[in-house]
């Protein structure tokens, strides 16, 4: 398989990357954000943020994460292992 780099996939439409990340991405992990859901997936070897708005029921952006140090926002909203216990639980 040819491997995508983050030139070709900042080239793609919204439609190509979202086809993309959701059958070839890893989900790390997601937070929210006022009306929107933010979603962090590996790639290859970068990291791709989707950003859905709950409000509109769509996808509003597909980017790839350039500043590093935002990842910090995710790690801070990972939650204790008891209240991911009861997430599942849940769902």
């Amino acid at each position: 398989m040819k491997t995508i780099t983050r030139d070709n996939f900042s080239k793609m439409t919204l439609a190509e990357k979202g086809f993309l990340v959701m059958n070839k991405g890893k989900h790390l992990t997601q937070i929210r954000k006022g009306d929107f859901l933010q979603n962090l997936y590996s790639l290859e070897d970068f990291f791709v943020e989707i950003f859905y708005s709950i409000s509109t029921d769509k996808i509003h952006n597909i980017e790839i994460m350039t500043n590093l140090s935002r990842i910090d926002q995710y790690i801070n909203d990972i939650k204790t292992p008891e209240s991911k216990e009861e997430k599942i639980q849940l769902n």
